[in-house]
Formats: structure tokens, C-alpha cells, sequence
């Protein structure tokens, strides 16, 4: 009990401390904007593919055309995992008190593959392949999805390709982030 007495007096203290140390203004009228309370909740789960390109290996993906290109530029899907659709992002939206507020999934690259090997961000692209959909990937945020309220689980799949235009050199190892992020708005 002796702990929780020291609690509620030190709180007030502080928070009387800051509000009279206010730059520029009245000192002894100062506000102290506290946010309190969670109320939307977003969840989203990124299945845990690594995507990858073995030039190797290419042709493990009967999606692919023979490696070395005969012109450019020339795509390939990646050679793991070999089967549509290369990820599955699952997410939800959820109100505590009411109805969620506006939210939106967006996708966003980490930056150029490294170390380099002349496959810029934007060579990678995602999409709906069997629709033949695709955008390239940017360090900008690309919304996916986006809505308004609660939603209970959805799933978001994308296929991903890599555009070769004969200047890329034989590095290995060169990788990037290709990162998912759910927010409201």
C-alpha cells in the first residue's frame, strides 16, 4: 500500500513540473497533452517465404523463360518459392469502442539489392501474375488495400518477378527488404 500512495503523489508532481516550465507562454497555465487508451488495433502476419532467384535454378519455375535471356529485357518469377502465389499477407482491422477508423496495408522496398549487382529496387515488381498485373517495387509506400471500419481476417497475395536488362552482374548473395505495413489513418 505504501508503494501505490508514492505513485499517485509523484504523478501529479511531474506532470505539475512539466506544465509550469513552458517555453513562451504562461507559465503557471502551460497543457500537457496526455493520449490515453488503444482504440483500433491492427494485425498483419507475413508468411515467412524467403523469395529468392538462382539463375542456377531458374528453371524451377515452369513460369520462367530460358536462362540466359535470348534479348532483353526479360522477366523471371523467383526459382523458390516455385509455385503462385509467392507470399500470403494476412491482416485485420478492429474498433475497441466503435467501428475502426480508415486504415490502409501498403508495401514498401528497404532499398537497392546489396551487395551490388545491377538489380535496381524497381527491376523487382509484385502483382497478381496470373492476371499479369505488376508494379515495381519502390522505397515509396504503395497502398495494397485499404478500407474503412472493422474487418475480420483477409488474406492479400502477391507474385513477384524480376525484370534482367543485361547489365546485371553475377554477385551473390545480394539481397533486399521488401517490408508490409497495416496503419490507420
Amino acid at each position: 500500500m505504501k508503494r501505490m500512495f508514492y505513485l499517485f503523489l509523484l504523478v501529479p508532481f511531474a506532470i505539475y513540473a512539466v506544465s509550469t516550465t513552458a517555453v513562451g507562454g504562461d507559465k503557471a497555465t502551460a497543457l500537457v497533452p496526455v493520449p490515453m487508451g488503444i482504440v483500433d488495433m491492427v494485425w498483419i502476419n507475413v508468411q515467412t517465404n524467403t523469395v529468392s532467384w538462382d539463375f542456377n535454378r531458374v528453371d524451377r519455375n515452369d513460369n520462367n523463360p530460358a536462362f540466359p535471356p535470348v534479348s532483353f529485357p526479360e522477366y523471371y518469377e523467383p526459382s523458390k518459392p516455385n509455385t503462385r502465389y509467392y507470399q500470403r499477407i494476412r491482416y485485420r482491422v478492429r474498433g475497441i469502442l466503435w467501428p475502426a477508423n480508415d486504415w490502409e496495408v501498403s508495401i514498401v522496398g528497404a532499398g537497392d539489392p546489396s551487395p551490388a549487382c545491377g538489380i535496381l529496387l524497381s527491376d523487382i515488381e509484385y502483382g497478381d501474375g496470373a492476371a499479369g498485373v505488376w508494379s515495381p517495387i519502390s522505397t515509396v509506400p504503395r497502398v495494397l488495400a485499404s478500407g474503412s471500419g472493422d474487418i475480420g481476417w483477409q488474406n492479400l497475395y502477391q507474385d513477384y518477378r524480376v525484370k534482367l536488362d543485361g547489365d546485371e552482374t553475377s554477385t551473390e548473395g545480394s539481397s533486399t527488404e521488401i517490408i508490409y505495413i497495416i496503419q490507420i489513418l
